[in-house]
C-alpha cells in the first residue's frame, strides 16, 4: 500500500499513532475555527466606534475647541495627565502632571483649518485630524494613536 493510502486509512487495520494524530488535529483544527468564529463575533459586537467626522466651519470647530482640556494615558511610574488650554485669542497652554510632578507650562499658538488642529511650540508645529465625539476631544484623530481629550469647565 502506498504511504498516502497508509496515512489517510483510519481502519482497524492502520497503526495507532494514525488512528489517534488524525481525529486530534481534527479536533484542534474545529476548535480554533470556533474560537476564531466567536471572538469575531465578539469584535463585531465589541461597539467599536468609528468615528463620523460632520462638516462644520474652521470657526464653528475652533469655537467648540476652545477651552482647557486634558488626557490622561498610563505611563511606567503611572498616570499622566497632559493638560492643553486652548484660548480664544490663539493662544496655547500645554504641560504635564503626574503623582510626582507637574512640568511648567509651555506657551505657544493654536489654529484650525477644517478638521486639522495645528499646535505651534517655539516653531515646532504639530498639525493632525481631530474631531469632537460625544464632548470628547479626539486628538489625533488617527486610528491607532487617537488621543481622547475631555473637557475640564
Amino acid at each position: 500500500m502506498s504511504q498516502i493510502g497508509h496515512l489517510v486509512r483510519l481502519g482497524p487495520e492502520a497503526s495507532h499513532e494514525n488512528t489517534t494524530r488524525f481525529p486530534k488535529n481534527h479536533l484542534l483544527a474545529q476548535s480554533c475555527v470556533l474560537v476564531l468564529a466567536a471572538l469575531s463575533i465578539e469584535a463585531a459586537n465589541s461597539g467599536i466606534i468609528t468615528f463620523q467626522e460632520r462638516n462644520a466651519t474652521s470657526s464653528e470647530n475652533s469655537n467648540a475647541l476652545i477651552g482647557h482640556w486634558r488626557k490622561t494615558t498610563i505611563g511606567y511610574t503611572g498616570p499622566i495627565d497632559e493638560h492643553l488650554v486652548l484660548h480664544v485669542d490663539g493662544t496655547v497652554e500645554n504641560w504635564t502632571a503626574t503623582a510626582y510632578e507637574r512640568r511648567e507650562p509651555v506657551a505657544g499658538h493654536w489654529s484650525v483649518e477644517g478638521k486639522t488642529l495645528t499646535l505651534s511650540f517655539g516653531g515646532n508645529d504639530r498639525s493632525n485630524p481631530f474631531t469632537l465625539y460625544q464632548g470628547q476631544l479626539v486628538f489625533p484623530n488617527i486610528p491607532d494613536r487617537r488621543g481622547f481629550w475631555e473637557k475640564i469647565e
